[in-house]
């Protein structure tokens, strides 16, 4: 019986960490998609060249607009 109970809880442990990696995976990606936003929107303020500039907040527009992916777990 105690045998039974402690693989059960291991069982449960070992699902709430692979949940625990999938959110940590998502947040992640989000986190990186939003440098990347950030690193063209600060490179188009430094940009002295007026099409360059708009290119970068083009591109940094065109990214935010994009739908981000979330995980199922996450509340919207």
């Amino acid at each position: 019986m105690k045998l039974a109970h402690a693989i059960t809880g291991l069982a449960q442990a070992v699902l709430d960490l692979a949940q625990q990696q999938t959110r940590t995976g998502t947040a992640m990606s989000d986190v990186a998609r939003e440098q990347r936003i950030t690193n063209l929107i600060v490179r188009a303020q430094i940009s002295t060249d007026p099409q360059e500039k708009a290119r970068l907040m083009g591109e940094a527009t065109r990214r935010m607009d994009q739908p981000c992916r979330r995980s199922p777990h996450d509340p919207l």
